[in-house]
């Protein structure tokens, strides 16, 4: 898999919103709505966000991605003006008979990653009356936002998908997740918190979505959310071959008649410096010559170099694993 690197186009679709209807969250759904809930420590909003049905998760095929455009950006930077210190949590509970896979009292949640690149430890599995008592708490959150989104006018941050919550409402996210467990409920916190210097940061933070079926063992894992430092939002189905992110050009350096560009990297990729024929730019990249051998990345940068007399010349990046 090759990617260029002459430009990076970055496109964030948002879901369309209906403006007179309030947030719409039915507890008793199968399968049930999965939500998002987004707050910071001490912060004066939340954001909670419907994703529809959980079954598009637990459905995905390998390796799918779902970008998440039930929330805007508008929304985000409302509540939060930056992703610093933002928590994120996903989590659903069938609060009506279910289907073979999905009894009463099944729910869904998510469980951050110390290390973005390797799943964290499944939530277990356990008894229908103790996960029954979580289930009650996760359906509370999304009928009291509701409940809020109902009572005040329609607009671009009470949609049908998304509401911006003051933290302090009684019919909050807050009043029902409590410290990230539901009041104490849930055997371990569902929230993955952004460091305080995330915005200004390239490395996303990573979520992991479990569904728990009462009974015993492990739970079974889905897939992972992430975050972006720009607050956007996508799952992760497991398998497939996932795209080498695109590889960013950040330094450009001509010493002589020797050109270095320094690029962003994934460890263990390689990548490969093409220059542009005589032509210049009118041929494909595809169709450069190649400058040296493939490269391997051993760190999250990687610079690349080509000597060359003339006094323009145009350079591409490509990687593959």
């Amino acid at each position: 898999m090759k990617t260029s690197t002459i430009a990076a186009l970055v496109i964030v679709s948002v879901a369309a919103r209906l403006a007179a209807a309030p947030f719409e969250f039915a507890a008793t759904n199968f399968p049930p709505d999965l939500v998002i809930g987004l707050r910071k420590t001490g912060g004066a909003s939340e954001l909670v966000v419907d994703l529809g049905s959980v079954a598009r998760f637990y459905g995905a095929g390998a390796g799918v991605v779902i970008p998440v455009t039930e929330y805007t950006g508008t929304q985000f930077t409302d509540a939060f003006s930056t992703s610093d210190d933002v928590a994120l949590a996903a989590f659903a509970a069938v609060r009506v008979d279910g289907d073979a896979d999905h009894p009463f009292q099944t729910i869904w949640a998510t469980r951050k990653r110390t290390d973005i690149s390797s799943q964290s430890v499944p939530w277990h599995r356990q008894g229908a009356g103790t996960l029954g008592t979580t289930a009650s708490r996760i359906a509370s959150i999304g009928t009291g936002v509701a409940t809020y989104s109902g009572s005040i006018k329609a607009g671009d941050d009470n949609t049908v998908t998304a509401v911006v919550i003051p933290s302090s409402s009684a019919n909050g996210y807050t009043t029902y997740v409590g410290t990230g467990n539901f009041k104490g409920t849930f055997q371990g916190n569902v929230e993955n918190t952004a460091p305080s210097d995330f915005s200004s940061g390239s490395d996303p933070i990573r979520s992991d979505l479990y569904e728990i079926v009462p009974g015993s063992g492990d739970s079974k894992y889905l897939g992972y959310f992430e975050l972006t430092p720009a607050g956007a939002l996508s799952f992760h189905a497991p398998g497939g071959v996932l795209p080498l992110p695109t590889p960013q050009i950040t330094k450009t350096e001509r010493v002589g008649s020797t050109t270095t560009l320094t690029f962003t990297a994934e460890v263990g990729a390689h990548y490969q410096l093409l220059q542009a024929p005589a032509g210049g730019l009118l041929g494909p990249v595809t169709g450069w010559a190649a400058v040296g051998n493939p490269v391997a990345a051993g760190g999250t940068t990687l610079s690349l170099s080509a000597d060359s007399g003339a006094d323009t010349g145009f350079y591409a990046v490509t990687g593959s694993r």
